[in-house]
């Protein structure tokens, strides 16, 4: 089997379910190859059609034409000219839909990821990580690609590796979405392996320099930081200070206030004037003294006298609940 009925099965599969491949599509992919495919549950025949496609400029209204059987033969009618009445086979009159699920287990058996491959939201599949250490995902719609809350869930399980993100054809606008969030992303057509096994994808393809890294790294759950690619351990406090800081950046809003920061740290608690200031002190000299810092006090700016802002892009930083 060539690469081009992989290509096909992932194309059908972008607009989302039912994904189906019709008997004439099919026709030139049949083989020993295809039938395994059936066999293994990626295509599911389904019954015969009773509908064709209209012609391409047809004036008739129709969304779909009969088809009807005449001395045994099936004709697909056109209602306005006979002419372009359709003669159909046996085999055009199969059709097949796609099991994403089974699809995607195809891809990640013969793809080296094994069993582990698990479906993370509606058509977005974690792959598993690759020998160059990249947490592989693949979505198969591109709606999927843009559901809301969808990457920050893709940091979440990646957690401090890098992220490759398999996906249909994207605009341009939503490629860039995806690259500002430091994500290495590409189209899982492109990613199939041209080395003859079907449905394989090809990873060790080099990543862009213009990818972007996590600078910063939050782990919640594991109390832990990573900057710069260097663990450095952070008391509750400073460590809760820093997540505030980072999650005003990663959701798109900026300096947080003296307030916040007391809300945050201390809730009702009554604390001095100076509480919010003394925090930011002490996590100013906790980060310059990491080694991937080499300027203290770079990394958190005051903003007229009113708060403080982290000076990291939104694409540096990386935060785990």
């Amino acid at each position: 089997m060539t690469d081009s009925l992989p290509r096909l099965l992932l194309q059908l599969s972008e607009a989302g379910e039912p994904a189906i491949l019709g008997g004439r599509q099919a026709k030139p992919h049949f083989s020993p190859a295809f039938d395994r495919l059936l066999q293994r549950g990626i295509l599911i025949e389904e019954a015969p059609v009773t509908e064709w496609s209209v012609c391409p400029d047809c004036e008739c209204g129709l969304d779909w034409r009969p088809i009807e059987q005449f001395n045994g033969r099936h004709i697909a009618l056109c209602p306005i000219d006979q002419r372009s009445n359709l003669v159909l086979d046996a085999d055009d009159l199969r059709s097949f839909r796609v099991d994403p699920a089974a699809l995607v287990r195809e891809i990640a058996a013969v793809s080296g990821f094994g069993t582990m491959s698990s479906e993370v939201a509606r058509a977005v599949w974690h792959l598993g990580t690759a020998p160059n250490r990249r947490a592989v995902f693949l979505a198969l719609t591109r709606s999927a690609v843009l559901e809301t809350g969808l990457l920050p869930l893709v940091r979440s399980i990646a957690q401090a590796s890098p992220v490759t993100f398999l996906t249909p054809e994207l605009s341009a606008a939503d490629r860039a979405q995806l690259l500002s969030a430091g994500l290495h992303v590409a189209s899982t057509v492109d990613f199939l392996s041209a080395k003859g096994v079907a449905f394989a994808l090809c990873l060790d393809q080099p990543i862009p320099a213009s990818v972007v890294e996590p600078t910063l790294i939050l782990n919640k759950g594991k109390l832990a930081m990573t900057f710069n690619g260097h663990d450095a351990p952070l008391p509750q406090r400073a460590f809760d200070l820093l997540w505030l800081l980072a999650e005003a950046i990663v959701s798109g809003g900026g300096m947080v206030s003296r307030p916040q920061i007391e809300q945050h740290l201390w809730g009702k608690q009554v604390v001095s004037k100076t509480a919010a200031a003394d925090a930011i002190r002490d996590l100013r000299a906790r980060l310059a003294a990491t080694p991937g810092e080499k300027k203290r006090g770079s990394l958190i700016e005051t903003r007229n006298r009113q708060g403080y802002i982290l000076q990291l892009p939104a694409n540096a930083i990386q935060i785990i609940n």
